[in-house]
């Protein structure tokens, strides 16, 4: 890799997104901001409706209810 160095000075300071045919494509970030991430565990886990963290239920109702509106706005084009 070229210019290894730079890259590497540049994600110590903030995540940094390379990208292929102008997409995203890998991010890269420092040990600690990686470390930080690992230790909130596995963010696919999955809640039964009663478990789900009330901010991530607002967050999931909010947009259901957003794509809900926007389907049924669809339906009478």
């Amino acid at each position: 890799m070229r210019h290894f160095g730079r890259y590497h000075d540049e994600a110590q300071r903030a995540p940094l997104t390379l990208t292929k045919h102008g997409r995203a494509s890998v991010v890269v970030v420092s040990a600690e901001i990686f470390e930080r991430l690992m230790a909130q565990g596995d963010p696919r886990r999955a809640y039964a409706a009663g478990e789900t963290p009330p901010e991530l239920a607002k967050i999931l109702v909010t947009e259901l209810d957003r794509q809900s509106a926007e389907y049924e706005a669809g339906k009478n084009d």
